[in-house]
């Protein structure tokens, strides 16, 4: 039942915000779309007019799991109980029983996520340094996502819901979903911002909001959690409306060997980490209908993918569009000596150029063998930025007339060259002598 004035008319007793969220979902037991609810004003139901399945509505969270959850789901929350003190595993290391009553410094520190507030939270080891090495990531996707005010957003893995109270305060109509007891952080963050917006418990694996119901799907450091990404991504996919974003931030590996070796304490103590080689998280996606608009594979692989017809393609497809143009470089050099050809660098593609990553970008050139020195860039070069650079080049020992091809290299990968970008070829002489030479 989408029509939210039937609802009242046939439940007035549904409270406003359940009622709003009842018109967003279907059944996890049934699919059927007709609510009803019951309880007190406190502690509420929300009951499926079909197969009259309850699911408890408290504390502003709505708990889609615990009527037909599975045993692993119930196994890992419990984890997260037992490690969540744990810093060395993520945890905060503090006394508390629930953070969603946390005061002073503690509530202070949970206000201040992801940014920080420089209290000893986020100078140590433990989960409020962990959100906030990942916010140049959240910020490379709200600056990518083209948010518009009114757009429906799904966060998936919402933990603290730090992520889903930063989009509700862009205007965005947001519903956290995770399967751990913090989304009742959320009323903290509430009555900070003055803010609202939905919390659910539920696998998001199998989440069962309508199809083609969000603008936006979001997940930070939140899908390696799932025992497989194929499920979750076709799921995603389903929830998405054509032309719907899908923007996250996950671990990546680049190497079989790191990826059986990862989250390995996690895992002895009981939370699920499953994480992927970039081609694998790319090919999960791309088969459940996405493809990607900007992708950033730093320390992390944060990307935008987008809900469209067509084939989604590789994902370094548009990777290597852009221009490099050289601004400066000697004419002659010593025998053996490092000289600098001062470049600029333009991006032009969808990606971002980096030398932070496990597939790291570098300034090189060609002279005599491929092999030659990287230069790392000065700063991540996004799509549409441009940056200056000196790259340093090691002269021959030999004296004569030279050709260094200045060059851009994604490591392990490919040299842009290859890939379409046009090399830029700088003669120099190397002298016997040094007099009179513009030697750097």
């Amino acid at each position: 039942m989408n029509d939210s004035s039937r609802m009242v008319q046939e439940f007035p007793a549904v409270p406003s915000r359940l009622e709003e969220l009842a018109d967003l979902i279907a059944c996890p037991r049934c699919q059927a779309e007709a609510w009803s609810s019951q309880g007190s004003e406190s502690d509420r139901s929300l009951v499926c007019q079909s197969c009259s399945t309850a699911y408890r509505w408290h504390d502003l969270v709505l708990d889609l799991g615990s009527a037909n959850e599975d045993r692993s789901v119930a196994e890992e929350r419990a984890a997260v109980r037992q490690t969540e003190r744990n810093a060395a595993l993520g945890g905060i290391n503090d006394e508390f029983e629930d953070l969603s009553r946390a005061e002073g410094a503690l509530k202070d520190a949970i206000l201040a996520l992801p940014y920080g507030n420089g209290s000893h939270y986020y100078a140590e080891a433990g989960y409020f340094s962990n959100v906030r090495a990942a916010t140049p990531a959240f910020d490379f996707l709200v600056e990518h996502l083209d948010l518009r005010r009114g757009e429906r957003l799904l966060d998936l893995g919402a933990d603290l819901t730090w992520s889903t109270h930063q989009m509700a305060c862009r205007g965005l109509e947001c519903c956290a979903v995770d399967i751990n007891h913090h989304l009742a952080v959320g009323r903290l963050f509430e009555a900070h911002s003055g803010v609202r917006y939905h919390r659910v418990r539920a696998n998001m694996r199998d989440v069962p909001f309508l199809t083609g119901l969000f603008d936006v799907v979001l997940a930070m450091n939140a899908l390696h959690h799932a025992e497989r990404i194929e499920p979750v991504a076709a799921n995603i996919a389903r929830m998405l409306r054509p032309g719907g974003r899908l923007a996250f931030v996950e671990p990546y590996c680049a190497t079989a060997e790191a990826k059986a070796a990862f989250g390995r304490a996690q895992i002895d103590a009981g939370i699920s980490e499953q994480t992927y080689l970039l081609h694998e998280w790319h090919r999960a996606f791309a088969d459940a209908g996405l493809r990607p608009r900007v992708i950033r594979v730093s320390d992390s692989f944060g990307a935008v993918y987008e809900k469209a017809d067509g084939a989604p393609g590789d994902l370094f497809a548009r990777f290597y569009d852009g221009r490099l143009s050289v601004l400066d470089a000697p004419s002659e050099v010593a025998p053996a000596s490092v000289f600098e050809v001062t470049v600029a660098i333009e991006n032009r593609g969808n990606a971002v150029w980096t030398s932070v990553s496990q597939f790291p970008v570098y300034a090189s050139y060609h002279l005599q063998s491929y092999d030659n020195p990287r230069t790392p860039l000065p700063s991540a070069i996004g799509p549409g930025q441009r940056v200056t650079m000196a790259v340093h080049v090691t002269a021959p020992r030999e004296p004569g007339d030279y050709v260094v091809e200045i060059d851009l290299v994604h490591e392990f990968v490919a040299w842009f060259a290859s890939k379409g970008l046009e090399s830029r070829a700088v003669p120099f002489r190397v002298s016997g002598g040094t007099r009179g030479m513009n030697i750097r």
